[in-house]
């Protein structure tokens, strides 16, 4: 009876240890997912900063694609950044699109937050940046999704061709 039950014990303990490990696993996949995520921010950080000291700007990417008026997706800090570089300036922003536009009622100098689903009962732009530049690919295939007949830029691009 003794030996069965250190067996049970023995096989829970096995248990236990698999999950833990399993656990970890997962917690170091994340932590190298964020790792990778934060050095693409830094990246392009550092690049829009180098054409900022150049004197080079955003507006120009958009003036020399004839692109005057744009959407910003994501209001966390890249978008708002995006929106202080160009908002003294003929590109206009007609709207922000935000995952959590129902937590937003209006983005920054009342500029209207919207979701996704509210794209297409919104005025028409030449573009979207997309700012959140690591999803950037799953973003254009949820706005390709929806059917918008709109250019879908990443940050990322418009700033590395500044």
């Amino acid at each position: 009876m003794m030996k069965i039950w250190k067996g049970i014990l023995g096989l829970g303990l096995i248990s236990a240890i698999g999950g833990i490990l399993w656990k970890a696993k997962k917690m170091i996949e994340h932590s190298d997912n964020m790792m990778v995520r934060y050095k693409s921010y830094y990246d392009m950080t550092n690049q829009w900063l180098r054409a900022k000291n150049s004197k080079k700007s955003a507006i120009e990417y958009f003036k020399n694609n004839d692109i005057s008026k744009i959407a910003i997706y994501g209001l966390g800090e890249l978008g708002t950044r995006l929106y202080e570089e160009i908002k003294d300036s003929e590109i206009e922003v007609a709207y922000f699109i935000d995952k959590n536009a129902d937590e937003i009622y209006y983005g920054i100098d009342d500029i209207p937050v919207v979701g996704i689903n509210d794209i297409a009962s919104q005025e028409s732009v030449d573009a979207i940046v997309v700012t959140p530049i690591y999803d950037f690919e799953k973003i254009e295939e949820d706005l390709l999704d929806i059917e918008i007949d709109t250019e879908i830029l990443s940050l990322e691009d418009v700033i590395y061709e500044l």
